[in-house]
This record gives structure tokens, sequence and C-alpha cells, in this order.
């Protein structure tokens, strides 16, 4: 963490001293500063802004928050235009420029593609991972590019298939979407998150809804991630990418579009690659696990994806869309957990359609349905305890998951009423050597079926203050097959042989927004949002050796009862805002060992590893900030902190008052220096210590760090170049978040990627 204070100290030094120099030099220079945003509030980076009269031209482009400084300009009147791919020109006439003060302009840039049909609609803007901050980062996957921003932290599995943590919420506690349609992980353990289950290449942005995303759909108890893929828009587009670096890791990728103002058509497809990573000591992540010789010559992934949309507009307002994507994930490997991914394949399509009328009362009419499907097959082929085995491996199990649903929403006015059902099927049998290779259907070929109405209502109470309320209720119907059940193994642990359950809850949300003036705004929210128990946490069933592991029928939904208050303040270029949330959920999910109640024949160990509800709380706050420092220099970074605590339940066994896998205060700061061609970054991460760990699950603390990764790249007409050096200084360390659970974990905590370095090219026109 030295090393990272020291950076911080020096890049505020510099900001300051930037600052302070930065007033303008005489009467008739002055100096002017703005944000572009995207039309959900974003800010927007890398947008070229001129502003011109008949004498001048200047040209900068907005860093990391949208921002952008011109520090001498001479007093006059000038037309400011904001230029980005796949938006639509704006220009903001007439901008007086004063030699004694400091101008201030705010662009705001509308998509130039075709609509989207899913919006995760607030009073308050959306905290979004834009492409062009996507395009410069060396993650391998979203969970890993998003791990940057404020409040969102990974949980790292292996060389890829890393999950989202949302203000300390994960998992099942997170609703995810990709253009509208839910995409489910297949594997028990959550090997596959639903954010695995797409690639990079097909993004366009992603949008995160850790406050008002919590009532958009059903489950997002601790908001909503929404994952908005590529559209064509008008004319002929054309990119490609590869990307070569360390460990072996390739990743071509290319995507083409064509479009008119009544039809688009895009198509795209990506292959990625690697070796497993070294950490900083030089040992690949395979030998901290049970592996053996043979996964020498086995890539730590290879994942293969393709899709293609399909835009048409048949009248003026009606609006008609079709996506199917394809991804074929082989040989993954998972050292945190006892077996790897022989496959993980999935298919995912869409269609969608917009009515907008733009009547006196119904102004526009939303409506998506969809279909997913997801096959996992893992093993233990590749580790020790394969050995011996009368079969190449000795544990083994097999996973689907289908999803099929819809949502509508329409504007009434003031009024959106929106509807969402769905249907998941989730069925996964394991064979062990240990058990004979009896089947055991861990998750007994269980049906969710999911019916929500939602209504929100939007005020203006003044020219500078909105309210808006939202109300839902959901209706959920969770079914296991009772054939399939091992309804044994819920008698011996929680006398109850119940395998079916239905839950009907309602949610609200409140949000006001007021504007201050003087560039203060502020956002205020409560909540109450619920969401199901998932088949796994009620259903599952496998006995084992030494200790089972099984589900409990008897959880009740957890509700969580929030508040959140956040101030924005914008100040020439400088956007800083500040978040604080608390959280109070009634009966949190957590896993407890639970001791055998009943006798049943069959059942023969005594303690199975479950789930109980207990009371819990969250509580967190994040600061972030990006400023231009001149019209060329950048400063931008966040800090995050969560603290995750529960109620004992010594009855239960449940005695640490910590909850597992809570984040500690984590910090990111960056130096950026960039003109139309060039740019240039250092940036430092750090953690603190993780020593709030949940003792009766045997988490282990987790020591600070801090590292520095650097970045540069140019552009050459239509061509782009970029090289990235990831952890620089070559520390090993690992991150917090890298305990996992039973009943597939190896107990293994595996460290991150050594320096590593990325080189990239991509083309576009």
């Amino acid at each position: 963490m030295k090393n990272i204070c020291v950076l911080v100290t020096i890049i505020v030094m510099v900001g300051i001293n930037v600052i302070a120099m930065g007033g303008p030099i005489n009467d008739a220079i002055g100096i002017l500063t703005g944000v572009v945003t995207g039309p959900g509030g974003q800010g927007l980076p890398g947008v070229t802004v001129t502003a011109s009269n008949d004498n001048v031209t200047i040209v900068v482009v907005t860093g990391e928050g949208g921002n952008f400084r011109i520090t001498e300009i001479n007093s006059g009147i000038y037309n400011v235009r904001g230029d980005l791919y796949g938006f639509h020109s704006t220009i903001a006439p007439g901008v007086e420029i004063d030699g004694h003060d400091v101008t201030h302009v705010q662009l705001v840039l509308s998509s130039s593609t075709f609509h989207d049909t899913m919006e995760v609609n607030s009073a308050s803007p959306h905290n979004s991972l834009e492409a062009s901050r996507i395009r410069e980062s060396d993650a391998r996957d979203v969970g890993e590019a998003l791990a940057t921003m404020p409040g969102v932290w990974k949980v790292r599995r292996g060389g890829i298939a890393n999950d989202v943590v949302l203000r300390g919420f994960q998992g099942e506690d997170i609703a995810v979407l990709i253009d509208g349609a839910r995409v489910a992980g297949a594997c028990p353990n959550g090997m596959d998150p639903p954010t695995f289950h797409l690639d990079f290449a097909e993004v366009d942005r992603i949008e995160l809804g850790p406050g008002n995303g919590r009532i958009a759909s059903q489950g997002g108890l601790g908001g909503t991630i929404n994952v908005v893929t590529k559209k064509p828009g008008e004319g002929f587009h054309a990119s490609a990418s590869l990307v070569a670096g360390s460990f072996g890791m390739v990743n071509p990728s290319a995507t083409v579009s064509y479009g008119t103002d009544k039809f688009g058509v895009l198509a795209g497809g990506s292959h990625r690659s690697s070796e497993p990573f070294e950490d900083g000591s030089g040992q690949r992540f395979t030998e901290n696990a049970n592996y053996t010789d043979a996964v020498d010559n086995v890539d730590a992934y290879d994942v293969t994806s393709a899709w293609t949309r399909l835009f048409y507009r048949p009248g003026e307002v009606h609006e008609l869309n079709l996506s199917y994507a394809h991804q074929e994930a082989d040989d993954v490997l998972y050292p945190t957990l006892m077996m790897d991914a022989v496959y993980d394949d999935t298919d995912r399509v869409v269609l969608g359609y917009r009515f907008t009328p733009s009547a006196e009362i119904l102004s526009e009419i939303r409506a998506t349905a969809y279909g997913t499907q997801v096959k996992h097959w893992m093993v233990d082929s590749l580790r020790t305890t394969s050995e011996n085995s009368p079969r190449d491996w000795g544990m083994g199990t097999h996973a689907t998951t289908q999803v099929v649903g819809a949502t509508a929403e329409a504007d009434l006015g003031a009024f959106t009423l929106g509807l969402e059902a769905y249907s998941r099927n989730w069925d996964a049998w394991t064979e062990m050597a240990g058990m004979n290779f009896m089947r055991q259907f861990s998750v007994p070929d269980v049906d969710v079926d999911v019916l929500g109405l939602s209504l929100r209502w939007k005020h203006e109470l003044s020219p500078r203050t909105i309210l808006e309320v939202g109300a839902r209720v959901d209706r959920v119907t969770t079914t296991a097959d009772p054939t399939k059940a091992n309804t044994n193994l819920y008698y011996a642990y929680h006398g109850v042989r119940d395998t079916s359950a239905t839950d009907t809850e309602p949610s609200l949300s409140v949000d006001l927004t007021h504007d201050f003036g003087n560039r203060l705004s502020l956002n205020g929210r409560i909540s109450s949002s619920v969401r199901s128990p998932d088949a796994r946490e009620r259903y599952f069933g496998l006995k084992r050796m030494g200790a089972d592991w099984v589900g409990n029928p008897s959880l009740a939904p957890p509700r969580s009862n929030g508040a959140e208050l956040g101030l924005t303040w914008t100040a020439g270029s400088a956007v800083i805002t500040a978040t604080t949330w608390i959280d109070d959920v009634t009966d949190y999910i957590t896993l407890y060992s639970q001791s055998r109640v009943n006798m049943v024949p069959g059942v023969m160990n005594t303690q199975a590893q479950t789930y109980a509800n207990v009371d819990a709380r969250l509580t967190g706050a994040t600061i972030e900030g990006s400023a231009a420092l001149s019209s060329r220099l950048y400063l931008s970074g966040n800090v995050s902190w969560v603290r995750g605590t529960k109620d004992p339940d010594p009855a239960l066994g449940i005695l640490s008052t910590h909850l597992a896998e809570m984040p500690p205060l984590t910090a990111r700061v960056a130096l950026r220096w960039q003109d139309q061609r060039y740019f240039a970054e250092i940036e430092g991460l750090g953690s603190a210590e993780q020593d709030r760990v949940d003792t009766d699950l045997s988490e282990e603390t987790t020591p600070s760090y801090g590292i520095l990764n650097i970045k540069g790249g140019a552009s050459f007409g239509s061509f782009r170049l970029q090289l990235i050096i990831h952890n620089l200084l070559n520390r090993t360390y690992h991150e917090n978040l890298s305990y996992l659970r039973n009943p597939y974990r190896s107990g293994v905590r595996i460290n991150e990627p050594g320096r590593s370095v990325s080189l990239s090219l991509g083309w576009k026109m």
C-alpha cells in the first residue's frame, strides 16, 4: 500500500498545482470547461470536443468522466461540438468566452444506432461502463472489467469467469440481464456466472443499478446489472481487433454492420484463449491446486463466440429487433474448485418490439421476449482425485438451465406500467467415485415460475426537484421434481420433505433528486426489495463422504430495507460524487453447519452444510471523481468501502458477526495524458487488509496490497494501437474475495496475475 499512497500524494499534488495555475493569463484569454454525457446521464470518455469560430478551432478529447478543459481560449463566441463513434454529434451554439471568467458547458449525446428495448429507469443517472473504457481494459471478462468501478468487486475462480460483487451483494442477490434477457449460470457452485455468457466484443455498455435497479427485475436484492450489446447504425461499419499478451493470451474479434433508416443488421465473432497465468513469484495458478502433470498441456480457457442482430422499422412508430448469440467455452480451469469445465455452451435469442405513437396518454410501449440455454459438464480428470478411478474422472457434474421469458413496459403519461414473466428450469446431477458413481440429482429438475407487475410514477415537484415512486409485486413458484429430489436429506437435517414453495412479495422504492444550483445535486432513495430463494438454496441434495450438502426447503425470502444518499458536485471540468447507503436485510441467506435431527435410512453422516435465514446489515460508501487538469491532463479515481454484519444464532451454531466475502476498503487513482492521437496513463490500485471474516465458515484474513498499471496508445487514421502493463512491480498478492464455499471448494486461494503485458491492434471504419 505504500506505493499507492506515494502515487496518490504525487497525483493529488500535481492536480492542486495545475488547478492553482489554471486561471486566465490576461483579460483576453479565458477557460472553457465542460462535461459530455450520454442519454442516461453517464459521462462519456473519448469524445472529441471542438470549439470553433471564424478565427480559430481548438480540439480536445474528454477524459474518463466525460470531462474536458481548454485552458487558453481567446474571448469570443464559439460553437462547441461533441463527436463520438456510435452517437449523434451535438453542438452547443453561441457559447460566450469571457476572459474574466471560466465558462462551463454541458453536452448530451444521443445514440446514432437503433433503440434499446430494455431500460433500467431511475431519477438519477446510470452508473455505466462504456465501450470506450472496455476497449482500453486488459480484463478477460465482464466481472474483471467492472471491478475498477466504485462499489464493485470481483470473485476470481481462475483465468476467466470472474463473478461480480455489487456493494457486498453477489450471485443470486443480483439480477443480471443481457439486452433484457436473463442468462443464468448452470453450475451449482457458480463456475459460470451470468456475465460470463457473452463476449466483450458484443458489449456497447454495462449499466449498474445498485439502488434503483432493485425493483427493475425480480431477484435484484442488491441491484441489477444490464448489459447492452452493440446495435447497427446507418451506413456500413466494420471493426476488428487483435489482442495478444502474456501467458499465451490471444483474443481476435470482428464486427460488421449495415443500416438504413428502416433496416439494420450486425454480425460478429470472437475467440479467447490463454494458458494459466503466473503470479508475481512465477508460479502458475495450477501449481497451487491439486492438478496432475496432465494440466501442463491444457489452456486455462478456450472460448469462441458468434452473434448477430437484426433491426427493422416497418413504420415510423414501430421497431422490431431480433438477436441470436452462441458461445462455446471449452477446458476452463477452476483451481479454487474441485472440478474444471469440459464444456460450457450458451445460446441466447431475444426478440424486441418498440411502439412510439406519441399519443396524448400512451407515448411508448417496449416489449422483449427471449429464450436462453446453458449446458455445462465439469469433471476432475485433471486432478489427483481422479487417480485410480475406474473412469478417467472421479467426480463429475452435468448441469443445464433454460430460461424463457418476456417483459413489457408502457409509458402512460407520468406512469410506467410493467410486466415481467419468466420460467427457469435448472437440472443437475453428480456422480462421485467415493459414492460408487451413484447418480445424485443435486439440483433436482427445479422449475421457477415468476410473474411480476410493476408501476412507476415520475413527477416534477419543481423545476429542480423530481420525485419517482416505484412499486412491484412478484409471485414466484419454485417446484422440484419429487422423483429426483432427495427428500430424505431434507428430512434428516430440517425435518421437512417439501418440494415446492410459493412466495408473493411486494417491493417499493422512492427516489428524490434535487438540483441546488451552483452545480450541486442530491439523490436520495429509500427502498424495500425482496428475492425468492433459488433452486440450490432450497432443494440441493448431495450425499458425500464426511458431510452432506443439502438445501433448506423452509427458507424465507430475504428482504432488504435500504436507504441511500448521494451528492454530485460539478466545478468546471471536475465532477465528484459521494454516495452512502445502508441495507437492513431480514432473512439474509447464509451458510452454516447443521447437525442431523432425524434418523433416516441411507443418511449416514451426522453433519451437513446447508442454509439458514439470519438478519444482516450492509453499510457502505463510495467517492468517485474526475477532472480535466488541463486540455491534455486528466485525474480520476474512486474509493469504496462496505461492511457486512449478521446477528448470531447460537442455537444453529452461527456465532460470527461478520458476513463472509465482504470486501475491505479499496481505492483506485489514475493520471492520464491524451490528445487526439496519443494517450498515456498510470494507475494505482490498492486494498486494505480484510480482517473481518466469517470464522464459522473458516474464512481467512487477506493482507493489504497495492499495484501499479500503465497503459498507452496511439491512433493512426482507422487504426488504434495500445499497450498495457498490468502489475508493473510484479507483486505477489491475492484479492480478498478469492474464498469460495462448498460443495466443490478446493480450499485453494489463487494469487492474482503477476506482471503481464498485452498489446492490441484495432481497426474500424
